[in-house]
């Protein structure tokens, strides 16, 4: 019997957007905790790991993240910092679900592995899952704090099934931006890109997925024909 595929979805832009939530809470964090003010202007956010995201910060403000002495916070504080201003503004409803997830996601149950690549710190990343009630579907991956670079991801998302005693035939990432692709490539995993986040069409295309698609809703029949698996 052939193994099942494992998709390895990235969450913003992908599975949920937050419309901005996510770089409000760390500007929030950097002010509260650093005294910065618009601290993550001018840093690439989309497709970046919550670990790259706050070293170019520091990077921008002369200072090297987390170990420089003169640095002006303490990582925790400041995680905590940007974890409780994230809650507060996912409290108010601005997460929602990506066209088509909710189907994809149901249609792979039974037939195919599914947890997270994603450059998301895990507290953050679980956050913003529940917000959009998603929470229960992903119960494994990589994340944000795991590798500054989101090219080390994949491997690690697929250790971490394997001692999960999981075995798959292909692996596949789902993701919205040219990072995502890279990301599959460099983990050796096919690529679906989808519109529906940071990333216009033509840089995606430019990017070559094995799979391009305007959303999961107008491209779930032809997500599954791309692994095997007939559309139901």
């Amino acid at each position: 019997m052939v193994p099942p595929p494992l998709f390895l979805f990235d969450i913003d832009g992908t599975i949920l957007r937050t419309h901005g939530a996510g770089r409000e809470a760390l500007d929030e964090a950097f002010a509260r905790v650093c005294g910065w003010s618009d601290a993550t202007s001018g840093v690439p956010i989309g497709g970046s790991t919550d670990s790259a995201i706050v070293r170019g910060v520091a990077a921008r403000f002369g200072v090297r993240w987390p170990d420089d002495t003169r640095a002006p916070w303490d990582a925790e504080a400041f995680q905590a910092a940007y974890l409780d201003a994230l809650s507060r503004r996912l409290a108010t409803g601005r997460a929602e679900r990506c066209p088509g997830v909710t189907d994809l996601l149901a249609a792979l149950h039974g037939r195919a592995h599914v947890a997270l690549v994603t450059g998301n710190w895990p507290a953050g990343a679980r956050m913003k899952l529940a917000a959009v009630g998603l929470d229960g579907w992903f119960p494994l991956g990589a994340f944000g704090d795991d590798a500054v670079d989101r090219n080390a991801l994949v491997p690690i998302a697929c250790g971490r099934a394997r001692q999960a005693g999981w075995h798959w035939s292909h692996v596949v990432v789902v993701g919205d931006t040219p990072a995502d692709v890279a990301c599959a490539r460099a983990g050796g995993a096919m690529a679906i890109a989808v519109e529906t986040g940071f990333s216009p069409s033509p840089e995606l295309a430019a990017a070559r997925p094995d799979l391009l698609v305007s959303d999961l809703d107008a491209g779930r029949d032809a997500v599954l024909a791309l692994v095997g698996l007939a559309a139901g």
